[in-house]
């Protein structure tokens, strides 16, 4: 019974931590906001505006993940076609010296989730 118990706790403490690590969408954004911030120069024109494309990028994401009727494979392509859209957004707003900077980062970011 004790082990049942403490494995019951565990359990919890577990599916509680990995929820703790998630954040909120807006305390993503405003990281992802951040970093490009960092390698980009961004005006804080662009940063309002990259935020806002962010935050409403990562809502929609984190709406599809917790979407349990679709499968995994069209919930990934429709999160890459949310990635797709909000990258040709965000270049929108940059400048001509930002945007082959923003494309390499596109592209390392890409080679680091295949």
């Amino acid at each position: 019974m004790k082990k049942l118990i403490l494995t019951g706790l565990s359990l919890l403490f577990a599916l509680t931590l990995t929820f703790a690590q998630e954040g909120t969408p807006e305390t993503k954004a405003k990281e992802k906001v951040e970093k490009l911030s960092e390698k980009l120069t961004l005006t804080p024109e662009q940063q309002t505006a990259v935020y806002d494309i962010v935050l409403e990028h990562t809502k929609a994401k984190w709406a599809l993940k917790a979407d349990t009727t679709i499968s995994p494979d069209v919930a990934k392509q429709q999160v890459d076609a949310l990635t797709s859209t909000a990258d040709a957004k965000i270049v929108e707003k940059l400048t001509e010296e930002q945007k082959p900077i923003y494309i390499q980062w596109i592209e390392e970011r890409n080679a680091k989730k295949n």
